[in-house]
């Protein structure tokens, strides 16, 4: 970048923000910062010169502060309203993802702007791989992100948002939603390597019928007019899917 004049300024030590992770460095000692809207700067490079000034017992220091454009304005607002608490995770996970996918900013070029981490843009947005209607329901109810982060770990949105629903049921809380979804994950069968054959993570036959009774309830929830039945006997359950070849629309 090639500094002009109105670029250059002498800027408080104490008013420039380090980022969570450090950055790249560019050749030279020029100390580069970007406005943050907050009265603050953000340091983008020059890491090392401005660690050598505070041995010094410098206050001050010559730098270029990156011009302003209606990119910065929206990564500087972004960066005030969670200094205020102002934005709900989900929201946020929302703003990284438009920056990224809307002004083709790289994950790690975000996190240097916005002084956050890169596994913690990554992770906020991958929050927002819950889906609409279970992102629409945390924020009804101000669930917390760590319930969240557990959501993610259930497959299927519609594993996702029985579960949610079951959570806001019972009231429950994030190390309840935990032990829960552990539970779940533990009554499912694991795939080997190739796909062919499943390991049984438990013995209890009755968690298996539960698993085929999920899959059923599926087929019926997507127009299919599936039945099961389960006849237990003295050593051996015998269960019976019927599944019809087509479903007629009813007049």
């Amino acid at each position: 970048m090639q500094a002009t004049a109105d670029q250059m300024g002498w800027v408080p030590i104490k008013d420039i923000v380090l980022p969570q992770e450090p950055a790249q460095e560019k050749e030279g000692d020029t100390v580069l910062l970007a406005w943050r809207g907050d009265g603050r700067y953000l340091l983008l490079s020059g890491r090392a010169r401005l660690d050598l000034l505070k041995e010094q017992g410098r206050c001050y220091v010559d730098a270029v502060i990156s011009p302003a454009s209606e990119l910065d304005e929206r990564i500087s607002q972004l960066v005030s309203d969670l200094m205020k608490g102002k934005l709900h995770y989900l929201e946020e996970a929302e703003a990284y993802r438009g920056f990224i996918r809307g002004d083709g900013l790289t994950t790690q070029e975000l996190a240097q702007r916005t002084g956050r981490s890169v596994k913690t843009v990554q992770k906020k947005i991958r929050l927002l791989n819950l889906g609409e209607e279970v992102c629409a329901l945390l924020k009804q109810h101000q669930m917390s992100e760590r319930i969240a982060e557990e959501l993610l770990r259930m497959p299927g949105q519609q594993g996702r948002m029985k579960v949610l629903t079951f959570v806001l049921q019972k009231g429950m809380n994030a190390k309840e939603t935990e032990t829960l979804i552990d539970d779940l994950l533990a009554r499912m069968p694991l795939p080997m390597a190739g796909g062919r054959k499943m390991k049984p993570l438990m013995r209890d036959y009755r968690l298996y019928l539960n698993a085929i009774r999920g899959i059923v309830e599926q087929m019926q929830e997507a127009g299919l007019a599936a039945g099961m039945q389960v006849n237990t006997g003295r050593s051996a359950v015998d269960v019976r899917i019927s599944v019809p070849f087509f479903t007629q629309q009813q007049r």
